[in-house]
């Protein structure tokens, strides 16, 4: 005779208490497993830290090397200003595919951190400068390495930039925090008038008597150039 279904019931089996706690642990260890795994993929994209560059014209221009291709990139600065006691760049990053293909990103903030001087002679004035940046050795007893105080003009400048997306610029790389390391060394008047003002304008910033006027003045000028 067949079980009615009342009484078939009864005979449905529940799983035990353990086996049903050991089920839990295993769904909760695949999701940790999996979770694991997508952190593990994130954190092999590799890390780059800095960039190097050379002031051409208006922009820094380098190269960042991916595997066995090079990518030139672009830094080209829109505006210049003073954000929280800092020269703070505005601009646009190009990286160029080795196929020939553009990658952009716009509203790129360059903040900058530190510079490294010179000790030879400086970059000249303008046409619009007042006077010539003075050069040469210190004789306040500071290290001759580098040019410093009033004195002081820059040989490299190192920007912070806002975090990039690497894959969106076709790179292969976390730039999340990178650092954007700027060479003066101008080859044309508008790099050389660049570097006067740059000069002049990380004087009046950072200074231990910041000069609001000078770097004002400065800060316009370079304003000037980049819009060009």
């Amino acid at each position: 005779m067949g079980t009615p279904a009342a009484s078939r019931a009864v005979f449905v089996r529940r799983l035990p208490a353990r086996a049903r706690a050991y089920q839990g642990l295993s769904k909760k260890v695949m999701t940790m497993f999996t979770q694991s795994k997508k952190a593990s993929t994130k954190s092999s994209v590799r890390k780059l830290h800095s960039i190097h560059s050379l002031l051409i014209g208006r922009e820094f221009k380098g190269e960042i090397e991916a595997g066995k291709a090079n990518h030139q990139f672009i830094f080209t600065p829109a505006s210049a200003s003073v954000v929280n006691g800092r020269l703070e760049l505005s601009g646009r990053l190009t990286v160029k595919m080795p196929g020939g293909q553009n990658r952009k990103s716009e509203n790129i903030k360059a903040s900058l951190l530190a510079t490294q001087g010179g000790l030879t002679i400086g970059p000249p004035a303008p046409r619009t400068a007042n006077t010539n940046l003075p050069a040469g050795r210190p004789s306040d007893g500071l290290p001759v390495t580098d040019a410093t105080g009033n004195r002081g003009y820059v040989g490299v400048m190192y920007f912070k930039l806002s975090p990039l997306d690497g894959p969106a610029l076709g790179l292969p790389f976390d730039l999340s925090e990178v650092q954007l390391n700027g060479r003066l060394n101008p080859a044309d008047d508008t790099a050389r008038a660049l570097h006067y003002w740059y000069s002049l304008a990380v004087n009046a910033i950072y200074s231990k008597s910041p000069d609001t006027s000078l770097a004002s003045s400065s800060v316009n000028e370079i304003n000037q150039i980049l819009r060009g």
